[in-house]
């Protein structure tokens, strides 16, 4: 999903959930958008070990042109090639999340904000046909990317 819709999004569940929840207050709701919008940094960190760039303007055409040609392929070229590795988007990252709560409950916050991405990437995925898999484990996608090319080794 474009950063844009996950700031949308993430600005009005936010609201939402003060709205029911007024005892978080502000900071709480500060967290939950932010880490709403901000789990996005590993695209980033994705784009920069990749392209040995840290230019952020020019990740985010990247993704956009890569987002575009992908959405072109069909569900079988799609299990053809190897997903990227977006380490906060996996279970691994929400498990270590669920157990930072121990240490400081503002981390209930930063999953609460995990969660309303996740569930808007996974809609997105359910639309373009992407399998679940990509963004639910990230130890399981690269270790299914063994067997798949490159997505840059296509020809189109």
């Amino acid at each position: 999903m474009l950063p844009s819709r996950h700031i949308f999004f993430g600005a009005v569940f936010s609201f939402l959930i003060i709205l029911f929840f007024p005892q978080i207050g502000w900071l709480g709701l500060l967290i939950i958008f932010l880490s709403s919008v901000l789990i996005d940094f590993d695209h980033y960190l994705y784009y920069v070990i990749k392209k040995k760039d840290f230019s952020l303007r020019k990740a985010y055409s990247w993704f956009i042109e890569n987002r575009e040609i992908w959405l072109k392929l069909n569900k079988e070229q799609k299990d053809n090639f190897e997903s990227g590795i977006i380490i906060f988007h996996g279970i691994e990252c929400w498990i270590l999340l669920i157990l930072l709560i121990f240490i400081s409950k503002l981390f209930i916050f930063v999953l609460i904000g995990v969660l309303i991405h996740m569930i808007f990437d996974f809609i997105d995925l359910y639309q373009y046909n992407v399998p679940f898999h990509v963004k639910f484990s990230q130890i399981y996608t690269h270790k299914n990317n063994k067997s798949k090319k490159r997505f840059k080794e296509y020809k189109y």
